[in-house]
């Protein structure tokens, strides 16, 4: 009656594919915004805003006090504040604390998310040609 077989597919995201240039480890405090256009990981505490064009990964010990903009955002740890992004992944061990504004979201068992959420449609290839 019941398949015993259990299977379990993890999400694919665009940003699993992408290179992170840049690290912000576990012992570092950054205050300030940060800005840029490549994929960074970030470990640390930062208070302060990021918006990075291409993607963001918070690490499980990673702390944001500050806003996040993004295409492509991974939540392992966790942030107080809002993010705008295109696809967001909320972790199981993820917490976020703030608005979000999404086209695409996941959150996996045990993530948690406290805010308002907002999600437009996202821009398929058949609309952009009419």
């Amino acid at each position: 009656m019941f398949n015993d077989k259990k299977t379990k597919t993890l999400s694919s995201s665009k940003i699993d594919t992408m290179p992170i240039t840049t690290i912000l480890g576990a012992d570092i405090v950054f205050m300030g915004d940060m800005k840029g256009d490549s994929v960074v990981r970030i470990d640390g505490k930062v208070k302060g805003n990021v918006s990075l064009k291409q993607g963001i990964v918070l690490g499980e010990k990673a702390h944001v006090e500050g806003d996040i903009n993004s295409d492509h955002i991974v939540v392992y740890g966790n942030i107080t504040g809002n993010i705008i992004c295109k696809e967001l992944i909320i972790r199981n061990c993820g917490v976020v604390n703030g608005d979000i504004q999404t086209e695409i979201i996941e959150i996996e068992m045990g993530g948690r998310y406290n805010g308002k959420l907002s999600m437009s449609e996202p821009v398929s290839k058949e609309k952009v040609k009419n």
